[in-house]
């Protein structure tokens, strides 16, 4: 290796030795004075050649142009210069490449061309306690079928739409309608422009985020006493098995909520919809559950508050939920004698944002993994709300308890990559999401023994494609599940999953499909879950998938890493 490297800086030598011009990067005339044009789509190319005398190095300063490949060597060249996404500010936008040598760079001007585009009028518009309709305006050059639009709470709905075009420009008048807001503390919901085909997270065309206030004074109301943080009170103590632990927990909370009752209300509400849904409304006696108080020095949940376990929704198009997982261990483990490798954390954010997610893969330093989950939902629109169950069940104990799979998928996405097809696999083989599968072969596929037996006939259970977020390669049992919209009870395979872990965990025992079955029938197959109320046509943010990864709780408790591998963001739906 030592000698091929002397060999190239010998030859590189002579070349320069040899060349009259010294070193150079040159472009072809008509490149160098006019630069490079793309079009305005997503995926548009243009081939860019030069020539160079030394291994050159292509640098870019724009987040949406993709050089391929950004090195070389010395000689005739040849790069693609790609738009990673459609244009869509309602003007040409330009880049500067510069293809830079330890000698000499030279630099050329890249555009893209205008694209479709919706422009707000405002950004942010501000809404008081009362609610009421207000009107919106944006711009466009695009025909009303090819955007849609979603939103991210009840408390928004469209009531109308008209529109004027002049110049090939359209402005488009909506009137929105904005619910009283009840609640004491500011709230934030967003109404997004989005490409029909494409969905609410691909880059969406304009967002406009709605602020409404709360009942009381818009100021940050703080704590003053702490001397009930990490407090705990056991909430429903076990009469069977050996008690499963569920650890409830709240974040942006201050004292005076936890002295008024207030806490508590929204704990115990929020145990009633945990247990909400079969089978695990009938196998309540299995579960302990606490609740750890946990004082927040801000009230509420912003970059702006200070709050226990730093809870942060990221907003606009996703409802990720981020947090300290650090403090969420924290918390679990003031529950004395907790079991922390079987607990689920269950943390309810003082806000009434639409959000939503779940972490779980934690293990130890021996890489011993468990069953350790940390389960995020906002009291979303009101302690009543179906909203709130729904997705609080969906989360806690779909993802949470079961370990099950998102079996909701989007058309734009496709086949599902080998990739992740490996990445699953590897999380079935700890007997988790098995309600997903890459077989359509239904004597092969996991439920098969569902599909052969009559007694299930009637709940619709097959090989359905779609799961995970992709259309194709993949497959769920039912057509609608709690895993899916919401709008829908767990399907028979994530019932059995349910059982087979409170049986588990329960009772330290491996439970059979005829056990499952017997159990099963004997009781309502009738969903407690039932769509929530809409007074718009607007389609619903989707959930954000669970951070599955590798989180090893390393002596003492303390978090030694966090490595996500499944994909943090997720596509858009067409949820009503």
């Amino acid at each position: 290796m030592k000698t091929k490297s002397i060999l190239s800086f010998l030859i590189l030598f002579w070349m320069l030795a040899c060349s009259d011009d010294g070193p150079y990067i040159t472009f072809n005339n008509h490149t160098q004075t006019e630069g490079v044009t793309l079009g305005a789509e997503q995926g548009s190319e243009e081939k860019l050649s030069f020539s160079s005398n030394l291994p050159w190095k292509a640098i870019d300063d724009a987040d949406w142009l993709i050089i391929e490949p950004e090195t070389g060597e010395a000689g005739d060249q040849e790069v693609i210069l790609r738009a990673e996404s459609e244009n869509r500010t309602g003007e040409p936008r330009s880049a500067t490449v510069t293809l830079a040598s330890t000698e000499i760079a030279q630099t050329i001007t890249v555009t893209q061309e205008a694209g479709r585009y919706a422009q707000m009028g405002k950004d942010t518009i501000q809404v008081g306690k009362t609610g009421g309709a207000v009107e919106v305006r944006f711009t466009t050059n695009m025909a009303a079928e090819e955007y849609v639009f979603y939103r991210n709470a009840n408390w928004i709905s469209r009531l109308s739409q008209s529109s004027a075009s002049e110049n090939g420009e359209i402005e488009v008048t909506l009137q929105l309608m904005i619910a009283p807001n009840l609640l004491s503390l500011d709230r934030v919901g967003y109404f997004l422009i989005a490409d029909a085909t494409q969905g609410s997270s691909d880059n969406p065309f304009a967002t406009l985020t709605i602020v409404q206030s709360g009942t009381l004074e818009n100021t940050v109301n703080s704590s003053t006493d702490f001397s009930r943080d990490q407090t705990t009170r056991l909430l429903h103590e076990a009469t069977q098995g050996q008690g499963i632990p569920i650890v409830l927990m709240g974040d942006g909370f201050i004292d005076t909520d936890i002295e008024n009752g207030h806490y508590d209300e929204v704990m115990e509400k929020a145990f009633d919809n945990l247990f909400s849904e079969e089978p695990i409304r009938s196998l309540v006696d299995y579960f302990d559950v606490h609740i750890v108080y946990a004082v927040s020095p801000d009230q509420g949940i912003g970059l702006s508050r200070q709050t226990a376990l730093s809870s942060y929704m990221a907003g606009g198009s996703s409802t990720q939920i981020t947090v300290d997982e650090q403090a969420a261990i924290n918390y679990t483990q003031c529950v004395e004698g907790i079991d922390m490798e079987n607990t689920l954390a269950v943390v309810i954010l003082n806000a009434s944002e639409h959000a939503g997610t779940t972490y779980f893969r934690f293990s130890n330093n021996l890489g011993e993994i468990s069953e350790y989950a940390i389960a995020l939902c906002p009291i979303i629109d009101n302690l009543e709300s179906e909203q709130f169950r729904q997705v609080l069940t969906h989360e806690a104990i779909g993802h949470g308890f079961a370990k099950l799979g998102d079996e909701y998928s989007y058309p734009t996405y496709g086949q599902i990559p080998q990739s992740e097809v490996n990445d699953i696999k590897d999380i079935q083989a700890l007997g988790w999401m098995r309600n997903l599968d890459f077989t359509a072969d239904p004597s092969a596929i996991l439920w098969s023994s569902f599909l052969s037996d009559m007694r299930y006939d009637s709940e619709g259970v097959g090989v359905f494609e779609g799961g995970d977020s992709y259309p194709i390669g993949i497959y769920r049992p039912s057509e609608e599940s709690m895993m899916n919209s919401n709008q829908s009870g767990f399907n028979a395979p994530s019932r059995q999953a349910i059982y087979d872990k409170v049986m588990l965990l329960g009772e330290g025992r491996e439970a059979t499909y005829e056990e499952f079955t017997s159990f099963d029938l004997q009781r309502s197959r009738t969903a407690q879950t039932k769509a929530a109320p809409s007074t718009s046509d607007d389609l619903w943010i989707p959930f954000a998938k669970p951070r599955i990864g590798h989180i090893t709780i390393g002596e003492n408790g303390h978090v030694d890493k966090f490595h996500t591998k499944i994909p943090q963001s997720t596509p858009s739906s067409s949820l009503p």
